[in-house]
């Protein structure tokens, strides 16, 4: 998984760093609402689960929150924590194991299940139930209905986890598109915000 992730980033295939859906253009809604979930719900502890190059994260206001930002790609895991590390705000490389990851009251996936194989997906939900609260962002197809596709790790299809053969009990809490922000340009893609709650988990 990892080679593959630092194949991605080397050569540059999302077109900028974490790709067009992580520039700061495309993603001040999310993080409006980001920051409103977070203090609505007094979260104190977040995990990010494939943080990438924090093009739009380093724009959240973290404070009060301890972040913890993880990713398989090592480069974007040095740079992390040469420019953004704080007191309350650390990197980890990510061993592609679940497992390893470590508790928080939320957990946080933007655009990262979607470059998953299936099989990898099912290990990340059922290691799930760890956390509180869970906020999953894919994207699904913006014009027919989404087909879960199986994938390679590394490669890209819309996805929806609330469908075959994931069947995820979910609420969508937030959408957004890359036609938001940009006046009359025409939708390329469309990404859902799923909340998964846990309340019986502690955190």
């Amino acid at each position: 998984m990892n080679n593959r992730f630092e194949e991605i980033y080397a050569t540059n295939e999302w077109g900028t760093g974490s790709g067009e859906g992580s520039l700061p253009i495309h993603t001040q809604s999310y993080i409006d609402f980001l920051e409103q979930f977070t203090l609505k719900n007094k979260i104190k502890s977040v995990l990010d689960m494939g943080c990438g190059d924090w093009q739009f994260s380093k724009n959240i206001h973290w404070d009060g929150i301890q972040y913890q930002g993880y990713d398989v790609v090592k480069s974007v895991v040095s740079y992390n924590q040469q420019h953004y590390t704080a007191p309350n705000i650390r990197f980890q490389q990510y061993s592609g194991n679940p497992d390893d990851l470590p508790n928080a009251e939320l957990i946080i996936a933007k655009d990262v299940l979607q470059h998953l194989s299936n099989q990898s997906i099912e290990c990340f939900i059922k290691n799930m139930t760890r956390y509180p609260y869970a906020l999953i962002t894919n994207c699904v197809n913006p014009g027919a209905i989404t087909i879960n596709h199986d994938i390679n790790t590394g490669d890209f299809r819309y996805l929806d986890l609330r469908l075959a053969p994931f069947h995820l009990s979910a609420r969508e809490v937030f959408s957004f598109t890359n036609a938001d922000n940009t006046g009359n340009e025409a939708p390329r893609w469309l990404k859902k915000v799923l909340l998964i709650e846990n309340h019986s988990t502690p955190s």
